[in-house]
């Protein structure tokens, strides 16, 4: 299936595009789409994941807009079509 990725900021840089299209497995998540893009990039896992391999907390994931720590997390499923931005999240005042 198909699944389309938004990358922002500095994630865009690590990819050398923002928008990718990945070719995943019927029934994948969030977390093989993550895998995947890894596998492209090893510096990807240093910028998504902390020493205990869990996903740093400064990443934002969004499904068709909404985040996915209110869907399943990393085990939210996809399908096909769907659109998964990845980016950071920055505050300040």
């Amino acid at each position: 299936m198909n699944i389309q990725v938004d990358l922002k900021g500095r994630f865009k840089d690590l990819f050398s595009d923002g928008e990718l299209d990945l070719e995943l497995a019927e029934g994948a998540s969030v977390k093989d789409l993550l895998r995947q893009l890894c596998e492209r990039n090893q510096s990807a896992a240093e910028v998504f994941y902390n020493r205990n391999a869990a996903l740093k907390p400064n990443v934002s994931i969004t499904k068709n807009g909404r985040f996915i720590i209110h869907l399943n997390w990393l085990d939210t499923t996809l399908a096909e079509g769907d659109q998964v931005t990845i980016f950071t999240l920055h505050c300040g005042g």
